[in-house]
């Protein structure tokens, strides 16, 4: 790469020079541990200071991840540590305990977590380019600020991570929907010409040892089971026992549904079928920003005859705006048979979701999103002390993993008529 007084040699692993050639708004790169994309990165970061720098530009790197209480969880080390391992770069930068900066002052380094900074982000000015490493769990709002912070002409976002799922903010943003001016590719092990040794034998320790876990590791597929997921073991059973598979709509026996109403982020709703002892998980849906009135349109739709519909205790708060409770709307746009889940707490609800998952059998096709809210469904962690809270984590997996807990602990059929089939025409009415 040149600039205007000097041309350096860069060393990045072969596939990576196709991204960083030629202009581009976004630069992604996703895949499995030991691809050397986070230290190419980092490298990268610097020459391109170093670059901006000769050009006479002025302003700020912004390194970014999901979760940063100090300097030692950033990407600082890995910046620092290009620095003064590649002589060309060690003479035009200084670089302190806490900042990192070129010699002539012109670009300067900031490190920040956006899970809980975003609002300082918003302040900074003059962003020439923000590179958020470990992005798979930064959330589509964290995005949506984040974006347009980096507003300087020719500025660019750079994005790196290991995917976990599909339906992920940063995999739905930047794979599904690439916006325009977005080079992407996957980087691996068998990509880096420098993968180490010692870390080869790590790879081949973890799949002998680790199989469930070896293709998300290094392979860069999406995670199957996550550490602190509190139905790992049930949703792996389900999967060895076939039980993910097509699972039909019987119109003999009624559909009962189970709801998690957002407040100004998802709903969740699932369709289930209770035949004989197993509970077939036939559909899922899931939305935001939309009334009411869009649910219920949706289930008379789906055409399904329903039996119940299982709704969050909170259902009969009443708003501010109509001075309705949701119940009561609900209630006006048709929903009949209506059952409250009782105030269970937390606990004792995934307790019971575990103990009815090793008779459900899923759709796969119309209730994925589902099962991979229950599959990603975790603890939530303790970023400072290293270790897993007692609670769950709110985010994109809450409102599916929600409504499911409701349905394990909302509905109760009789025993002797459980299976039975139930005939109701609603006549249009759900």
């Amino acid at each position: 790469m040149s600039t205007q007084t000097q041309e350096v040699e860069v060393q990045l692993p072969p596939k990576l020079t196709w991204l960083f050639a030629e202009k581009a708004r976004y630069r992604i790169c996703y895949g499995g541990r030991g691809s050397g994309k986070t230290r190419s990165f980092a490298l990268m970061t610097a020459v391109k200071a170093m670059e901006w720098a000769e050009q006479g530009k002025h302003g700020t790197i912004l390194c970014g991840r999901e979760f940063m209480n100090s300097l030692a969880e950033s990407s600082f080390e890995e910046v620092r540590g290009v620095i003064e391992t590649t002589p060309y770069l060690t003479d035009y930068f200084e670089v302190g305990e806490r900042f990192i900066r070129t010699k002539n002052g012109r670009i300067s380094y900031s490190f920040a977590g956006l899970r809980r900074n975003l609002d300082s982000i918003k302040s900074k000015s003059r962003i020439l380019l923000a590179w958020v490493d470990e992005a798979e769990g930064v959330s589509d709002t964290a995005w949506m600020k984040l974006i347009p912070t980096v507003r300087e002409e020719d500025s660019e976002l750079w994005i790196t991570y290991n995917p976990e799922t599909k339906y992920s903010a940063t995999h739905q943003r930047f794979r599904e929907n690439p916006p325009r001016g977005a080079k992407s590719l996957a980087l691996n092990y068998k990509d880096n010409p420098f993968f180490p040794s010692v870390l080869n034998q790590e790879r081949l320790n973890d799949k002998e040892q680790r199989p469930e876990m070896y293709e998300h590791i290094w392979e860069g597929a999406f995670l199957t089971f996550s550490e602190g997921a509190y139905y790992a073991l049930e949703m792996r059973v389900a999967r060895e026992e076939e039980r993910i598979t097509r699972v039909a709509y019987n119109p003999g026996v009624g559909v009962v549904t189970s709801w998690d109403l957002g407040v100004g982020d998802s709903t969740s709703i699932w369709f289930a079928q209770f035949v004989g002892a197993e509970v077939h998980i036939i559909d899922y849906y899931e939305a935001s920003g939309v009334g009411l009135d869009h649910y219920v349109k949706v289930l008379q739709e789906k055409g399904y005859v329903y039996d119940k519909h299982i709704l969050p205790h909170d259902v009969r708060v009443r708003e501010l705006g109509s001075g309705m409770s949701r119940l009561e709307t609900l209630a006006n746009l048709g929903i009949r048979d209506v059952d409250i889940a009782p105030m269970l707490n937390i606990d004792d609800g995934i307790q019971a979701v575990r103990s009815m998952l090793s008779r459900c059998w899923f759709d796969a096709e119309k209730t994925d999103k589902g099962v991979e809210c229950l599959v990603s469904y975790s603890r939530d962690y303790d970023d400072t002390n290293k270790v897993f809270r007692l609670r769950p984590r709110h985010d994109w997996a809450s409102h599916g993993a929600d409504a499911f807990r409701y349905l394990a602990v909302g509905y109760r059929p009789n025993s002797s008529d459980w299976g039975e089939p139930i005939r109701r025409n609603l006549a249009g009415v759900v």
